[in-house]
């Protein structure tokens, strides 16, 4: 295989598991472990 296709393909796949790393975190405010048991988006 030819090196500018592997670091193409190499771009990809740091690109979807950026993707799927940001939307399993929400964009990186919490982490998918942590349990957070109020939300602290709600305004009242």
């Amino acid at each position: 295989m030819n090196n500018d296709l592997l670091t193409f393909l190499f771009g990809v796949t740091l690109l979807i598991l950026y993707l799927v790393f940001s939307a399993l975190t929400e964009m990186g405010t919490k982490w998918p472990w942590t349990k957070n048991k109020r939300n602290t988006y709600r305004c009242e």
